[in-house]
């Protein structure tokens, strides 16, 4: 997966990512083949261009999506923008959701994963698409297994709080994508995240058709 800059707690401007994916036309019905058994099948990247948005809602989802991550920025999240601006990608170090090495979310996570929730009400406004990482502390199939099981922690947490029509993609990838070398203390816990990718849904696209996008 391309690197991805991060934007700062405080900064309200987000930078721009994958910049060889822009706007297609596509077609008019956006719930056309929305179907989850075949995300599941995709790899991460292809997962991240899919429902497309077509030209004429382009410029209603940017606006849309741009207000959603300073909004979540604000709330002290680390975000950015992919996808020409259509996809806000959440970042949450797993130093905040899990104590060292352990795989079951602590008390203090739900608190700092309620404000995404909040997002889901409407299970057609985004496919959420996440994925979880180590930093290479011990083997790869250790990592990997870390990752798995804090996957496996999360999604339980999230098919209690959201709609079973939303869409939750999960990936895990141990510490095979990290953003940083693992030399440094601080590299390592840069490296220990959560990344949530919030997708237009079909019905978001669908006000966006409208110029209903509030």
């Amino acid at each position: 997966m391309k690197k991805i800059l991060f934007a700062s707690l405080t900064a309200l401007t987000l930078s721009v990512s994958l910049p060889g994916l822009t706007a297609k036309a596509v077609n008019n019905d956006p719930y056309a083949d929305y179907d989850e058994t075949v995300y599941m099948d995709m790899e991460l990247e292809e997962n991240l261009k899919a429902p497309a948005v077509g030209e004429r809602e382009h410029a209603a989802v940017k606006n849309y999506m741009g207000r959603l991550g300073r909004d979540l920025v604000q709330k002290n999240y680390i975000v950015d923008l992919m996808r020409n601006d259509e996809v806000v990608l959440v970042t949450i170090p797993t130093d905040d959701l899990f104590l060292p090495n352990d795989t079951l979310l602590t008390p203090a996570a739900p608190g700092k994963l309620r404000p995404i929730i909040s997002l889901l009400n409407d299970p057609m406004m985004f496919k959420v698409v996440y994925a979880v990482h180590t930093d290479n502390t011990g083997s790869p199939t250790y990592n990997m297994n870390l990752s798995h099981e804090r996957n496996t922690s999360i999604y339980e947490w999230l098919l209690d709080q959201v709609s079973e029509d939303l869409i939750i993609i999960p990936y895990e990838f141990g510490d095979t994508e990290p953003l940083v070398a693992n030399d440094s203390r601080k590299g390592r816990k840069e490296n220990r995240r959560l990344e949530i990718f919030l997708i237009p849904g079909p019905k978001l696209i669908t006000l966006a058709q409208k110029g209903a996008l509030k």
